[in-house]
């Protein structure tokens, strides 16, 4: 590797000097430390004591927001944990406020549910079910809404909405 310290001249051309690499490595892992001091942990957005949390990051955001209005205007109280950092994650705030959660799913855009899988490997969490869109287009407020009421019945644990095409 081009392992360099702070004045740029290279230590992986010296042989092996592992007090140097060390010592920049430990540099580099305080300065991840400070990142998460410095870096809000999630919040939740709803009624504490909802039916179901929706757990998402990154462009799933709005959405969520929107599904979760739409379910609480039909009786069925919704939250949302929208995750803002991957790096540092807030694990322990993560698990602290998904704890009382009485139902829990991951909203993602992708195929083989990337953050769930993530948040899984860092925090142990596992949702009790998944909302999926792997067909290149957005998720509307309408699937998520739809997916959570077949989930809550207990028809499926993974729900996979289609976009519908118009011509």
């Amino acid at each position: 590797t081009d392992e360099h310290m702070e004045d740029g001249v290279l230590i992986s051309d010296e042989f092996t000097n592992p007090i140097k690499r060390r010592a920049m490595m430990e540099k580099r892992m305080r300065k991840v430390d400070g990142i998460e001091a410095a870096v809000p942990p999630p919040t939740l957005l709803g009624p504490r004591d909802a039916d179901v949390t929706l757990i998402g990051w990154g462009s799933t955001r709005g959405v969520i927001e929107e599904a979760c209005e739409i379910l609480n205007d039909e009786g069925i109280s919704a939250n949302q944990l929208q995750i803002r950092w991957l790096v540092p994650l807030h694990g322990e705030a993560i698990l602290e406020i998904l704890k009382d959660s009485r139902h829990t799913i991951i909203v993602e855009n992708n195929y083989s549910g990337q953050f769930a899988r993530y948040l899984r490997s860092e925090t142990s969490f596992v949702p009790d079910g998944h909302i999926r869109k792997y067909d290149g287009e957005p998720f509307m407020p309408h699937h998520i809404v739809e997916a959570v009421k077949e989930q809550l019945a207990g028809k499926t644990k993974l729900s996979v909405p289609m976009h519908e095409i118009t011509v």
